[in-house]
């Protein structure tokens, strides 16, 4: 009989967590717009990428906005992001 270690033993290097996924995008972010974005500032609802930055960084944001959704969804478990705020 296998033991219930063994079973998960193969999931130990999947890191699908919201942390890593955030963090993968502040990455994206930061080296698009050239302004570090750390993963307490972003959010993530639905299908929606919410920033919790100054509004002067959220300005660069937003004029490259299609740029990042490009980049973003290319980003594996951050497909569904459409839009960003």
């Amino acid at each position: 009989m296998l033991q219930l270690s063994d079973l998960l033993s193969r999931f130990k290097g999947i890191s699908n967590t919201e942390k890593i996924k955030k963090e993968v995008a502040g990455q994206e972010i930061t080296t698009i717009i050239g302004v570090p974005v750390t993963y307490q500032q972003i959010a993530i609802s639905k299908n929606t990428l919410i920033l919790k930055v100054q509004p002067i960084i959220k300005s660069e944001v937003m004029l490259k906005k299609e740029e990042l959704l490009q980049k973003i969804k290319n980003i594996p478990g951050l497909e569904h992001i459409t839009s960003i705020q």
